[in-house]
């Protein structure tokens, strides 16, 4: 019967009024809602649509793929999945399925027995738990919060149900919970809390919530409210994912134009039906959907006025083959990437001169690589980036023992006049590029992608703040970093030389140099030299600022403020580095944690630059100029009558501002590189060579991280 459903169905555009809605079981919101729109559209068109019960999302989209059936409602992760050819379609994006319309927000939600006293989803362990139905979007998301929580299918004694099924289980004791992914109130969970059966919902803790929104597409924080389900008087928080209407791209636009005609008519409606008030006709709504849209239902927002929806060239680009590396391999490809980069910087003096990193040099080749691939059709490489998170949360954790206040003390009040002007620049940094960005009509996240984070961040926050801005639906914030971070490199480093040469020429500044103590800098040299046996302890170090740190980012993430994942480990790491300073009752083993550090650095922008999609620069090439040009503007203007005159202006001023160049816009190395440069032509500057390692390394990017996670909370 399949294969003659199959072999009978038509490439053509559907033309006649027989419209086949697969929902999913009838104790699900999809088969509510289904109905619901085939009453309407019976009642108010010459469309005959029929009802095609199903097991879920990801059956949905193969009934659509196999022209079994019109339209489907699935779930949006399923869907992106579908069309980036992943989890359950791995290998075998979509092509037929077009997104149409996105419709509510469903809940996560796991239905216990009350009496077995379980308070989280680790206690269902060894339980006996349905997952929802093989080939449903229930049985992905399930899988998706037993992992949050370090367990697999395999813990529990799992059971695959459909929602009515495993709510009648639960009621006669043959099981112990079950999950579903359904709009609330679900019907079949609403019946047994109104027949007295024991019940509750699992709320799930935030670093669960957390796992899930870093790990996966589409999933979202939501709160089920407290007496949504008879006896159940507690708000549970969970995570939801949106509901897509999806159609065979053949179905015609005049059936099209009907459903979403009638979609709007009846908004109020339907939206009673789903239990939300998700706007399915905002730009945000449609643009988290990750997929192409139906030509007639793009048409069709177009002349409602309404954008946000994907291009339907997005699936083209996705139909050629699709390779999948996991995370060792992912690691692997980055550090082939590293020594390749290590190879041409020995032989392009080019590369040595402005301090671009290996992993940069490298990864770019990569990653312009894989973009022809892309572009052509050929190939599309997924990589696991689990290892890149773990190295960039313990660099970050090494720049965190930087903080030393002892130091910085030991600088006198030079380097606190210093210290502010850095974070008076990263607060110009960001305010012109949220400023510029609204000028020329783009996302102000889109501009924070060009200020203090990959200026004074340089390629590791770039790296580190990219996907937390993509989570905030700023698509190709990773690579629109990275460039800028690369662009930032090579003209801070240009920059630099040129305008203290200047000033000390114009001003004579020679004769006000002065020679300054440099004992500071002999012993902080002294207390980093390594030892082998001290590498250990030095891991365990940054092993336990990790760890605590987990916690301190669990307090702050209770403030409601979007922080990245890593700011509590570079506070407990701070915490330690002066406890040891001042106390004296341990030893941070600093040289050996700086190296560690460096090695993380290496792999995390390995990884981040083999990863870059650099098609999505395309359409912001001409933005991307326009905010450079004036991060330029801003960091020769800054150095040159704000640094320079409330350092001094003396020589040591000008050779600072060289410095300033060279981290405001890169990274220390190069403000280092330019410092050299300068003082190797004319003399020694103690001062400067002092200042710019404690601000620019031990400072600047803990302030900086601070102040981007203060601007990207304001702007989102």
């Amino acid at each position: 019967m399949f294969t003659i459903l199959v072999a009978t169905g038509c490439s053509k555009e559907v033309e006649n009024n027989n419209i086949h809605l697969a929902t999913g079981g009838t104790g699900g919101t999809y088969f509510a809602y289904g109905n619901a729109l085939k009453n309407v559209a019976k009642q108010e068109s010459d469309m005959d649509m029929s009802i095609q019960i199903s097991a879920g999302s990801a059956a949905n989209i193969r009934l659509i793929e196999n022209n079994i059936v019109d339209m489907a409602i699935v779930q949006n992760d399923t869907l992106t999945d579908a069309v980036g050819g992943k989890g359950e379609f791995e290998g075998n994006p979509v092509k037929k399925t077009k997104a149409v319309a996105g419709l509510y927000t469903e809940n996560y939600q796991i239905v216990v027995n009350k009496k077995l006293q379980i308070k989280s989803v680790e206690d269902l362990k060894g339980l006996r738990v349905s997952v929802g139905e093989e080939g449903s979007g229930v049985l992905k998301n399930a899988k998706n919060i037993l992992k949050a929580y370090g367990l697999t299918v395999n813990d529990i004694d799992v059971r695959y149900l459909s929602f009515d099924d495993a709510a009648t289980a639960l009621k006669n004791g043959e099981i112990d919970a079950f999950f579903v992914t359904a709009a609330t109130p679900t019907k079949a969970v609403s019946e047994l809390a109104d027949v007295n059966v024991p019940i509750d919902i699992l709320s799930l803790d935030d670093r669960a919530v957390r796992f899930l929104e870093n790990s996966y597409d589409g999933y979202s924080v939501t709160t089920i409210k407290a007496g949504t389900y008879k006896g159940i008087n507690k708000d549970i928080t969970t995570v939801g994912v949106m509901a897509v209407l999806v159609a065979n791209e053949n179905v015609s636009a005049s059936h099209i134009d009907t459903i979403l005609n009638l979609l709007k008519k009846h908004h109020e409606s339907f939206s009673k039906i789903s239990g939300n008030t998700l706007n399915m006709f905002d730009e945000n709504t449609l643009d988290s959907i990750d997929a192409p849209f139906h030509k007639a239902a793009a048409k069709w927002y177009s002349d409602n006025g309404i954008t946000g929806v994907k291009p339907e060239i997005k699936a083209e680009t996705s139909a050629g083959k699709t390779l999948n590396l996991d995370m060792y391999q992912t690691v692997a490809v980055a550090v082939l990437a590293l020594f390749i980069g290590v190879m041409l910087k020995e032989k392009i003096k080019f590369l040595t001169t402005f301090c671009i990193p290996a992993p940069v040099v490298g990864g770019m080749i990569f990653a312009i690589i894989f973009c022809i691939l892309y572009a052509l059709g050929i190939l599309e490489i997924n990589f696991d980036e689990t290892l890149r998170n773990v190295c960039m949360v313990m660099f970050f954790t090494s720049v965190g023992f930087q903080a030393n206040m002892k130091v910085l003390k030991s600088g006198g009040k030079g380097t606190f006049i210093f210290l502010i002007l850095v974070f008076l620049l990263i607060i110009l940094q960001n305010t012109l590029a949220v400023g510029l960005s609204k000028a020329i009509g783009i996302n102000p996240l889109i501009g924070m992608c060009t200020g203090s984070i990959p200026m004074i961040g340089g390629h590791g926050t770039a790296g580190a703040f990219g996907p937390l801005l993509e989570d905030m639906n700023v698509e190709g914030a990773t690579t629109l970093a990275t460039a800028a971070a690369t662009f930032g490199l090579v003209t801070g480093s240009l920059m630099g030389g040129p305008l203290a040469n200047s000033l000390i020429k114009k001003k004579n500044l020679t004769d006000t140099a002065v020679y300054e103590d440099d004992s500071m800098l002999v012993e902080e040299e002294i207390k980093h030299r390594r030892e082998v046996s001290m590498y250990a302890p030095a891991v365990y170090q940054l092993t336990l600022a990790m760890g605590i740190g987990t916690v301190i980012s669990f307090v702050l993430s209770k403030s409601g403020m979007t922080f990245p994942v890593y700011i509590g480990s570079m506070i407990v790491a701070a915490i330690m580095r002066n406890i040891s300073e001042y106390t004296d009752k341990f030893r941070i083993h600093m040289g050996e944690i700086n190296d560690l550090g460096s090695i993380c650095l290496s792999l995390f922008l390995g990884v981040a630059m083999i990863t870059l999609k650099l098609w999505q620069l395309a359409a912001l090439a001409l933005p991307l100029f326009i905010l450079l040009a004036g991060q330029t503007v801003l960091m020769f203007v800054f150095a040159r009558f704000v640094v320079f005159k409330f350092m001094g202006s003396d020589y040591d001023a000008a050779v600072l501002a060289a410095g300033t160049c060279g981290f405001g816009m890169g990274a220390t190395p190069n403000a280092m590189a330019n410092m050299q440069a300068v003082t190797e032509k004319y003399l020694p500057s103690v001062k400067a060579f002092l200042l710019v390692p404690i601000v620019g390394s031990m400072f600047a990017d803990f302030l900086n991280s601070l102040t981007i996670t203060f601007f990207i909370n304001f702007l989102g």
